[in-house]
């Protein structure tokens, strides 16, 4: 994970390992996610986000052989809003992944 990455820091530096964990577990769906919980907050987070959230997509399918954007995404892509807030929560998911298991 390249932790150069913007998202990567903010996601680091705002949650503590518990929250990474519950976010990393039930999903930011569950609402365990302060700060990634409405629309108006995922959507700011992927204005300042954009770039550094569709290279952790990138990183994510070269890692995992998955080709284009998560079904997750695509489940929840109907409007621009809908699909900016799936790409928050499954960047964050995969974060949260990626962070919890380089602490263990």
């Amino acid at each position: 994970m390249n932790h150069e990455n913007a998202f990567v820091r903010f996601m680091s530096e705002t949650y503590a390992a518990d929250e990474l964990q519950d976010i990393a577990t039930h999903g930011c769906e569950s609402g365990c996610a302060g700060g990634m919980i409405y629309y108006s907050e995922t959507i700011a987070l992927f204005d300042k986000y954009r770039d550094e959230l569709f290279e952790i997509m990138d990183d994510y399918a070269c890692e995992t052989g998955i080709i284009g954007l998560p079904d997750y995404v695509q489940q929840y892509s109907a409007t621009f809003t809908s699909f900016a807030n799936a790409v928050v929560w499954a960047a964050a998911e995969i974060v949260a992944n990626e962070l919890i298991n380089e602490e263990v």
